[in-house]
């Protein structure tokens, strides 16, 4: 699972869901997926101020990561995009199938919603949030010592 956070002019924080994400090539930039539902205020925020942040959760085991990053560009969502969410689904359901092993499988991946926009953004820090006693921890850039 993963949310987006962002902020707007008036320092108002809003949050979007996130339907897929993957980092890029160049090790540096990553692309999200929004569903339309969790459109509003995102791109208007983006534009005044160019900061996000997503959070990136594993479940049930509540593994967490956030990426702090600067907005680049966005687009429409493109028919490769597809396998980004393909993979975010199959990962859901596998983790909720053993608490809800009657569930059917269309109703579980439905709770990934299709997304309509992909935004690209600079990862510039990358902090370790599960919790714990590293909760909160920058793991990139490293903190010096």
């Amino acid at each position: 699972m993963a949310f987006v956070g962002v902020r707007d002019r008036d320092l108002v924080p809003f949050g979007h869901r996130v339907s897929g994400w993957q980092v890029g090539a160049d090790q540096r930039t990553m692309t999200i997926l929004v569903p339309d539902e969790f459109l509003e205020k995102l791109l208007e925020s983006l534009k005044e101020n160019g900061e996000l942040a997503i959070t990136v959760e594993e479940f049930p085991s509540h593994e967490t990561y956030q990426f702090k990053g600067r907005y680049l560009r966005h687009r429409a969502v493109q028919e490769d995009d597809g396998e980004m969410v393909e993979r975010v689904r199959r990962r859901f359901v596998k983790s909720l199938k053993p608490m809800y092993a009657d569930a059917p499988e269309d109703i579980l991946k439905s709770f990934i919603s299709p997304p309509s926009l992909a935004i690209e953004f600079d990862v510039l820090e990358i902090y370790l949030q599960t919790p714990g006693p590293g909760a909160g921890t920058r793991l990139v850039p490293p903190v010096e010592q």
